[in-house]
């Protein structure tokens, strides 16, 4: 992004999809803001904003117990292009601030004549109560124009306002294509049975016909997956459903039956033309049928004019109505809670995070996705067990995939926080938690996925006790830092080696009934068997006996 992308004409498009909010143009851009530059869920930035009359002078506010922080934003919009910021409005907002110092001053405004979006706000999230809890609090100021000279000075004096220009969120901003697919033209014949086409309405036509796999194959974008890009997964390799059509394919005299077999493709494109037994599509992805032609593709060999398929050609403008054609036309093999997400905001930016940030691993976010063998590969189902194990400590659910997907999504995924950075280093993280495990006595729970999880919420625990442990989790320039992550694993593995002989005895004080699958899936059971292990790595460390996190992580 570029900063003359946030110039007030160029701004109003890019914030129209928040219009039906019926809120401020100013609420609308910090609406943009929490999902695009501090990467919250749509859901969460939504229940941060108050910008109503009387709102005290703050638009929005996020509590992030990562840093023990609660953020109070506010966003300005200056409708003249080159108008600089100075420094009135932050003298103004600091002054807003100021009424949210205490948990005196906050009961002083739930009393008062605040907005009951404000008062909702810091009642849900029992503000009050946390800044007794010893939460800071923090200013977020963002506008899209840029510094002078008394901005910049008024910088040098607060510490507790952070200040996004527009050159600060333009470089901020993580670029990727929602509405991915093959740019060009695609011509399909239809000479051989005609075509059936339906008008659905003004925007919206389907064509129905009937197309050779010859023909398929030579659709772009299927050798590098661009085709299947808005698909909800890719080819899934060596599946029952790949095997049975490599298996038609195989057999010339199954060609002609072929299409009596089969479910349809389905093509969704920006436009479609029928005229001389051609129909002619533009700008096009599969998003039904992956398998199929991927199958096609690689027996290229045995294909003949013979063996044709269904193809559903939908002509249309509505992303929405894209998705859920998408969603719904996908029953060959059965639709997972991740496949739904693979396509969701988050996901695309994460994965255009790590392809833009760093070079040795590739973040993969749908079944079958082909990845780089000289990368190392994390699937978003994997980091979600991670993050949710090393964030939210819920090591007794990370079996359950369909909480990383569903019920617990945003509050893994949607955080500030959840960087290429994160996501690496709780996977290296994990890695190290695996090889300690080689030195656990009951090699039967040391090879039970759960044990993994645990350890690694157990571990988050720890790292959390030291002030500059907390300061690195939080610190998101230093978690996608390749070196100041490797200056903590490096502290990781004889920190392991004392909580696995902790764990050792521990297990070795439990009688011969225990039982560790029961145990670990146990919300109760889990938080007494992590007391136990702080309460001995406390003792050890105050000993001296045990590694810390201090002055290394400077």
């Amino acid at each position: 992004m570029k900063s003359e992308e946030l110039e007030y004409a160029a701004l109003l498009p890019i914030l129209s999809r928040y219009s039906p909010k019926g809120r401020t143009e100013s609420a609308n851009f910090l609406n943009w803001f929490l999902e695009n530059i501090y990467r919250l869920d749509e859901t969460t930035a939504d229940d941060c904003i108050c910008d109503k009359e009387n709102d005290k002078g703050i638009d929005g506010i996020y509590v992030d117990d990562n840093a023990s922080e609660i953020l109070f934003f506010q966003a300005k919009i200056s409708q003249k292009a080159n108008r600089t910021l100075g420094d009135k409005v932050i003298k103004e907002f600091l002054g807003s601030l100021q009424q949210f110092e205490t948990s005196e001053k906050i009961e002083i405004i739930l009393l008062g004549q605040a907005n009951d979006d404000l008062k909702r706000i810091l009642t849900r999230n029992n503000v009050a109560g946390l800044i007794e809890k010893g939460y800071s609090v923090k200013g977020i100021f963002l506008c899209n124009s840029e510094r002078d000279d008394n901005t910049l000075e008024i910088e040098k004096v607060i510490e507790n306002i952070s200040i996004f220009c527009a050159s600060d969120i333009a470089e901020s901003f993580v670029d990727f294509d929602a509405d991915e697919g093959v740019d060009g033209n695609f011509s399909f014949d239809t000479s051989y049975a005609g075509v059936v086409n339906l008008h659905i309405d003004a925007e919206t036509e389907v064509f129905l016909l009937p197309v050779s796999a010859m023909q398929l194959v030579k659709l772009s974008g299927i050798h590098d997956g661009v085709l299947f890009s808005q698909n909800v997964r890719y080819s899934l390799g060596n599946t029952a459903v790949n095997r049975s059509i490599s298996k038609s394919v195989a057999d010339k005299d199954e060609h002609k039956n072929f299409a009596l077999y089969h479910n349809g493709i389905t093509l969704i494109c920006q436009n479609a033309i029928h005229e001389d037994e051609t129909l002619t599509v533009s700008n096009y992805v599969v998003v039904n049928g992956a398998q199929s032609i991927s199958t096609f593709y690689k027996n290229s060999a045995n294909l003949t004019p013979d063996l044709r398929v269904f193809v559903k050609v939908v002509a249309l403008k509505s992303s929405e109505l894209s998705r859920k054609i998408t969603i719904n036309s996908n029953n060959q093999n059965s639709i997972k809670p991740r496949d739904l997400r693979s396509n969701h905001d988050l996901m695309l930016r994460l994965r255009a995070e790590f392809e833009s940030k760093q070079d040795e691993y590739v973040f993969v976010i749908k079944r079958g996705q082909e990845t780089d063998e000289n990368k190392i590969a994390i699937s978003n189902e994997l980091a979600g067990r991670e993050l949710l194990a090393f964030d939210l400590h819920e090591s007794n659910l990370c079996h359950q995939i369909g909480k990383v997907f569903d019920d617990r999504y945003a509050e893994i995924f949607g955080r500030h926080e959840v960087t290429f950075g994160r996501i690496i280093f709780t996977h290296e993280l994990q890695k190290l938690v695996s090889e300690a495990l080689e030195k656990l006595e009951n090699k039967a729970m040391a090879n039970y996925s759960l044990t993994r999880y645990f350890l690694l919420s157990v571990l988050g625990q720890i790292i959390r006790k030291f002030p500059e442990g907390r300061e690195f989790l939080a610190n998101t320039d230093k978690l996608n830092s390749t070196d100041d992550r490797k200056k903590v694993l490096e502290k990781i593995p004889e920190l392991l080696i004392d909580l696995i002989v902790d764990l050792n005895y521990e297990l070795r004080a439990k009688d011969h009934a225990f039982d560790y699958k029961r145990e670990l899936k146990s919300t109760t059971e889990i938080k007494s068997l992590t007391a136990l292990l702080l309460q001995s790595y406390e003792k050890e460390y105050h000993k001296g006996k045990a590694i810390g996190f201090g002055e290394k992580l400077g």
